[in-house]
């Protein structure tokens, strides 16, 4: 059986939080990250060589999908992103960028392995959290009355993959989730096999 009570937050669902308090998001389609981006003051640019006064910088990274680069004060930045993704894909990219910049001063492409990896983890934790807030989640649960709600669902509503979905619903019940089913007034976890 699944907990819902009193959820323990850590620090980077604290700064997601922070970040979506500045809005008045109702539904979690409404999460924004244009929008988001603007009131940082960070830029969203193509990833295209256009776009990049050195060509050697645009070189060292035009094999990525998106890529972020902070200022050094003030939590700006630029986001380069590839044009042609999927939204979904798009927005996901975007969220963890942003959570780049908002989280970290350094560029990514001048640090070790170790610390960069770490810094992958934390921010796509945090736009995990800023994608998927938890107190959207009871939209979900309200569902369950209904039927059972599984992760392709859950995904559909708030604009992940079905494998982004389960990353942050494993961050927050400790444990696979594959969808949430009511049975007796009660709310579980589904884990399919």
């Amino acid at each position: 059986m699944m907990q819902i009570l009193e959820k323990k937050i850590d620090d980077w669902e604290r700064r997601a939080n922070t970040v979506l308090s500045h809005f008045n998001y109702q539904h979690a389609d409404e999460i924004d990250l244009y929008d988001i981006c603007w009131r940082y003051g960070i830029l969203i640019k193509p990833l295209d060589q256009n776009y990049f006064a050195d060509i050697e910088e645009y070189t060292s990274i035009k094999h990525l999908k998106s890529y972020s680069i902070p200022k050094h004060n003030g939590r700006r930045g630029t986001i380069y992103i590839f044009p042609d993704l999927d939204p979904i894909e798009k927005r996901m990219l975007l969220a963890e960028e942003f959570c780049h910049i908002y989280s970290h001063y350094s560029s990514q492409l001048m640090m070790d392995k170790l610390t960069l990896d770490k810094q992958e983890s934390q921010a796509k934790r945090t736009s995990a959290y800023l994608l998927m807030p938890h107190h959207f989640l009871k939209d979900i649960y309200t569902a369950t009355v209904n039927e059972p709600i599984l992760i392709n669902d859950i995904a559909d509503h708030f604009l992940v993959t079905k494998e982004f979905a389960h990353y942050q619903l494993e961050l927050i019940y400790k444990h696979r989730v594959d969808g949430f089913v009511q049975i007796r007034e009660r709310l579980w976890s589904l884990e399919i096999y």
